[in-house]
């Protein structure tokens, strides 16, 4: 039997205006303080939730301190975790499938856990007739496809998540299988107040930029202003980079 891949995003997505934030309207101290309670570490927090700099109401990521190339920013665990791939008979089939671990999986979170995950931003085609978010939508926007021997599973993690994407990124992320653990390292140095930023592709240098607006596009719904590809574009702005609310 033929198998389908329903994975919804290797980080993060949305389209040129997924900010609209769809979550529950929390304020900047209510969102970093649900992020800071999930940090699985013992250190001081070198992050803050932001309305990022060059988005229209969305969130992001912020350095509260100067941070060296390949220091630990986070580490957490999966709130929930989904296989992203069904042996069926069909596209169609592989996601009612998918659908159903997705609701069995947020049926069995505590109410604390479930509230941060349903804070989070759910990307407009995932919401429902009237618009609202829906947990199939959270999940597909929000997971993190997982390496190793959890490949072909996903995971949301609420710090993770609330990080934009840039082609020319200042994090790297890396999942630990044998503790489970999704880990933030700095992939160059970073300055206080900067902001923190992800490669929601992976892309490496032999990417051209139309291959990667191409790739985010059909992937994550938005077409790429970052830094790196506003070299492609004259007269555009960088303010005008679009990445997936938070």
């Amino acid at each position: 039997m033929e198998g389908f891949d329903v994975f919804g995003s290797d980080s993060s997505s949305d389209d040129d205006s997924h900010h609209n934030n769809h979550s529950t309207g929390q304020s900047i101290v209510t969102l970093n303080a649900i992020a800071q309670s999930i940090t699985l570490r013992d250190a001081p927090v070198l992050w803050e939730v932001i309305d990022s700099i060059e988005l229209n109401g969305g969130k992001g990521l912020r350095a509260t301190t100067n941070i060296a190339k390949g220091v630990e920013i986070n580490r957490e665990s999966p709130l929930v975790r989904c296989p992203n791939y069904y042996p069926a008979e069909s596209e169609e089939k592989a996601i009612v499938m998918h659908k159903a671990c997705v609701k069995q999986k947020f049926a069995q979170v505590k109410e604390s856990n479930y509230q941060k995950l349903m804070s989070l931003f759910c990307h407009d085609m995932f919401c429902d007739k009237e618009g609202n978010t829906t947990e199939y939508g959270i999940y597909q926007t929000n997971s993190v496809k997982l390496s190793g021997r959890d490949s072909s599973s996903g995971g949301v993690f609420p710090v993770m998540c609330r990080m934009n994407h840039s082609c020319a990124a200042n994090v790297r992320h890396e999942w630990n299988e044998s503790i489970e653990k999704l880990f933030l390292f700095a992939d160059r140095d970073i300055e206080e107040g900067e902001e923190l930023y992800s490669n929601y592709g992976g892309f490496d240098v032999n990417y051209k930029t139309s291959e990667r607006r191409d790739f985010l596009q059909r992937n994550f719904g938005f077409h790429c202003l970052c830094e790196k590809c506003h070299d492609f574009d004259d007269g555009l702005s960088s303010s005008s980079m679009t990445t997936r609310s938070k």
